[in-house]
């Protein structure tokens, strides 16, 4: 028997479907106002067409560098007790 591969790809399109878009739009201007959650998108848009796909993790990385001490950004998601804090 030959060994034969397949040259059939599948790619997902899970934009707005495992994540809705317009709720974290919200989310983020009502947590650092209008001018920072643009920033972030400038760099979530600058990071897509860097790495050719949407990176929401990447940019917050990026975002946090500019915004260390953004009092709305707490430095981990671990609340002093050892619990998880919760995600809206």
């Amino acid at each position: 028997m030959e060994n034969s591969r397949s040259a059939t790809a599948f790619l997902f399109d899970v934009d707005n479907t495992l994540l809705d878009n317009d709720r974290v739009i919200a989310d983020l201007e009502s947590e650092v106002g209008a001018d920072r959650a643009q920033h972030y998108w400038r760099i979530f848009e600058q990071l897509r067409t860097e790495l050719g796909c949407a990176d929401y993790l990447g940019a917050l990385q990026r975002y946090r560098d500019a915004y260390p001490l953004d009092p709305a950004q707490p430095p981990d998601c671990w609340g002093r007790d050892g619990s998880v804090a919760q995600i809206r």
